[in-house]
């Protein structure tokens, strides 16, 4: 009998591609429901709210918060900052989304074997 299995990796089972019922369109709407709670999103729009929140307090907070670090107004500083971070990670989910895994290794999984920690 011959087969195209490695039998150099004993237990590793045979993973045959299941239908999922789905179709096409169905994909598509699961991808962008999943772009939608993509965590670079989410975090970068974090960023950007308290971004928002500290530039305000560096423009009108008093003179006193302003000039409390050695002279620099620190919340203007890293609210600038923030706001970079949180426009960069944004941009990066919206140029790269993720994409779903391909049906011909789904379920494949990476190969390692995972033990329980030893008691």
């Amino acid at each position: 009998m011959t087969d195209d299995y490695p039998h150099d990796q004993p237990f590793r089972a045979r993973v045959e591609a299941q239908p999922t019922g789905a179709d096409e369109v169905d994909e598509a709407a699961a991808a962008r429901a999943a772009n939608r709670f993509d965590i670079r999103r989410i975090i970068g729009a974090l960023f950007c709210v308290y971004a928002v929140v500290l530039i305000v307090l560096g423009v009108v907070g008093s003179h006193q918060l302003k000039t409390k670090a050695a002279g620099i107004n620190i919340d203007l500083w890293t609210g600038l900052a923030m706001a970079v971070v949180g426009v960069l990670l944004i941009v990066w989910a919206l140029a790269r989304p993720t994409t779903p895994e391909p049906p011909e290794t789904r379920g494949e999984g990476s190969g390692r074997l995972r033990r329980a920690p030893a008691t």
